[in-house]
């Protein structure tokens, strides 16, 4: 059969799936594609955004108010879903970020230890039970299975003031590599999509100048759109990547492609003769 990007009647579940964003967003492209999709949030109220999308588009689906980060609930999250449309195919675990604002800090702050070991835990913990229980449910299935980590580009460089954050999303990037490899003779791919600034409606509400700012530090000159990540979720399920796995795809407009010594314009720092620069910016 022909691959394509076709999900049909694959049961994903998508972790973190409420609140507009990128869950969201992941959500609803891995329906319109004929998933039969489980989507899983800490928050009743987050379901609002997509409750009456998912249920227009019509393929049975289920949604859940849970806390991923209870123990035993992943492993519960995925008995409803065989029990109700079939073997797990697929996850996507959106879970993870900040809790607040307030978690970002300087390393010599005081409390920067409990701090650093709330973020590992919040970002890793749900992932890592989603993930296992999701792969013994995958082993059911007449099918291979296929897992998707969101990270972070700064689990590839740094994040000063967010380094709890920054951790964990390089741990995941490392876990990633670990399960494709551990997991791929039982026909499980795994890989994770690095995100770079992605900006939902929310995120517009309170990060005021970040897409001013994107112009000048991503080579595509903007932040990217939650569906944008979606995007690669959907390729990286589907069969068009079937011998894809322990990869890191990252979908931040180049950002992480340009060099750090590279000013506005995109020269080095070092190329200051005003002729030169003309010249190479096409200004001449």
């Amino acid at each position: 059969m022909k691959p394509d990007l076709e999900l049909g009647g694959r049961v994903i579940v998508v972790a973190g799936a409420g609140g507009g964003g990128i869950g969201s967003a992941t959500t609803l492209m891995l329906a319109r594609a004929g998933a039969h999709v489980v989507a899983v949030d800490r928050s009743e109220a987050a379901f609002g955004a997509i409750r009456d999308e998912l249920g227009a588009i019509g393929n049975p689906h289920r949604i859940e108010h849970v806390d991923l980060a209870v123990e035993g609930a992943a492993s519960e999250v995925v008995a409803r879903s065989e029990r109700d449309l079939g073997p797990v195919a697929g996850v996507v675990n959106v879970v993870g970020g900040f809790e607040s604002m307030d978690q970002l800090a300087p390393l010599l702050d005081e409390g920067a230890e409990r701090t650093f070991a709330r973020l590992l835990d919040f970002n890793l913990g749900a992932t890592l039970a989603m993930s296992i229980a999701a792969a013994r449910s995958m082993q059911k299935g007449e099918r291979p299975g296929s897992i998707v980590q969101i990270t972070s580009s700064t689990g590839i460089v740094s994040m000063p003031y967010g380094a709890g954050y920054a951790a964990a999303k390089a741990a995941l990037i490392n876990l990633v590599k670990t399960m494709a490899v551990e997991w791929g003779p039982r026909g499980i791919r795994v890989n994770a999509v690095a995100c770079g600034t992605i900006m939902s409606a929310e995120a517009r509400r309170w990060a005021e100048g970040v897409e001013e700012a994107a112009r000048d530090a991503v080579p595509l000159g903007r932040c990217g759109e939650p569906s944008e990540i979606a995007g690669a979720v959907l390729f990286l399920l589907s069969d068009l990547a079937s011998y894809v796995s322990g990869t890191v795809l990252s979908v931040d407009g180049a950002a992480l492609a340009r060099a750090p010594y590279n000013d506005r314009d995109n020269l080095p720092v070092f190329i200051t003769d005003a002729g030169l620069r003309s010249r190479l910016i096409g200004e001449a």
